[in-house]
């Protein structure tokens, strides 16, 4: 089979749907299949795939994502692939990741009121830009089958836009057991010397590139209530939040602890007690697998799809609001000991043991190879 895939970007260090992207490349290309990339950017980590980078221009990013969806179809349209597969809002296409989950209600959630969801569309064209995309996606004839990485934005695809249940395709992410597994408690004493935190200290990691939507703001005010944790921040993030955060914890600015983007995130995962992830809305957080893979207790909301792979107090906690600091604080003071983080972590790592990119690509292959029979016939 020929493949396209379609994506925003593909890299391994720019965030977890951007991994995605170069896992499945690379996992397809594997399998024997041909694989080209059409992007706006890709690092060198896809070597040996070929991309054609989409160029787009545009004063507005509404603009630019409607541009790069009609650019796209442009390219395919003279291309001779036998699979469309968009990780990205493109139309038409054979099958589509939802890999962002469904714009629609993350509008309903950030913007409770019709009144606020309004105002947006006026003064933010890259709403309604992203909404109508999603609905061209949806639409009959544009899209033959898509994927959510979890139950609940297959729920979400169901009622928001009427998808059939058969149509609908549960596939979770892979992860990469080789780069992330409890082995990496090896880099805890370099990376703790190296950021100035104690040994003995007990420590939450926080990985997001999106501090605001991911919770960053409930982890500073829970924090003042466990004064006994250090966080451990890695990601690119505001630096005006980073700044509040410091000011607001005023002498415990210092249990704040600010890495940075990084391109061997892994090593975090075995610096940390237990990884926090108070997530406002995640289809699926990559991040939170990672952690869970690594041998850390992970505490998300129930607004995310990797929350379906813990059990409550067996291997992490589940809140069920992304905002209740009080909560959140009383969580940490119950894992501020090391023999429940063990025990804990013990049991994440077996939850999601199973989760593997080769399951994940030969699942993504059966669909691709159902794609081809339907179009054959």
């Amino acid at each position: 089979m020929k493949i396209a895939l379609v994506g925003r970007g593909f890299s391994t260090s720019w965030g977890g749907a951007e991994r995605v992207g170069v896992n499945l490349a690379k996992s397809l290309k594997a399998a024997g299949h041909g694989v080209a990339l059409y992007s706006a950017r890709a690092d060198p980590s896809v070597d040996g795939i070929a991309v054609t980078q989409v160029r787009v221009s545009g004063f507005s990013s509404a603009l630019k994502i409607l541009g790069f969806s009609k650019k796209v179809g442009q390219l395919l349209d003279a291309g001779d692939q036998d699979i469309v597969f968009g990780l990205t809002q493109i139309y038409p296409l054979d099958i589509y990741r939802a890999g962002g989950g469904v714009y629609a209600h993350w509008m309903r959630m950030r913007y409770p009121s019709f009144y606020q969801r309004l105002l947006k569309f006026i003064f933010a064209p890259v709403h309604p830009a992203m909404l109508r995309l999603e609905k061209k996606i949806m639409a009959p004839g544009n899209c033959r089958y898509v994927i959510t990485n979890s139950k609940l934005v297959k729920g979400h695809m169901e009622s928001f836009f009427g998808v059939p249940s058969d149509k609908i395709r549960v596939i979770y992410n892979g992860i990469d057991h080789s780069v992330f597994n409890p082995d990496l408690k090896k880099h805890r004493k370099d990376v703790r010397e190296r950021l100035g935190i104690g040994q003995q200290d007990v420590v939450a990691l926080f990985v997001s590139n999106n501090w605001k939507r991911k919770g960053f703001g409930t982890i500073i005010r829970a924090m003042a209530k466990a004064p006994y944790l250090k966080v451990l921040v890695v990601g690119r993030g505001s630096t005006a939040l980073q700044n509040a955060a410091v000011k607001r914890m005023g002498m415990g600015g210092g249990n704040l602890f600010f890495a940075g983007a990084s391109q061997t995130v892994e090593e975090y995962y075995g610096a940390a007690d237990f990884f926090v992830l108070p997530t406002r809305y995640d289809p699926c957080s990559n991040a939170c697998l990672e952690a869970m893979a690594s041998g850390l207790p992970v505490i998300t909301t129930t607004e995310n799809g990797a929350s379906e792979f813990i059990t409550e107090g067996r291997n992490g906690f589940i809140l069920d609001y992304w905002n209740d600091d009080d909560k959140l604080a009383e969580l940490f003071m119950r894992l501020k000991g090391s023999g429940e983080r063990r025990r804990m972590g013990r049991a994440a790592a077996l939850a999601v043991k199973g989760l593997t990119i080769e399951n994940c690509t030969s699942q993504i292959i059966e669909l691709c190879e159902l794609v081809m029979k339907e179009k054959a016939t």
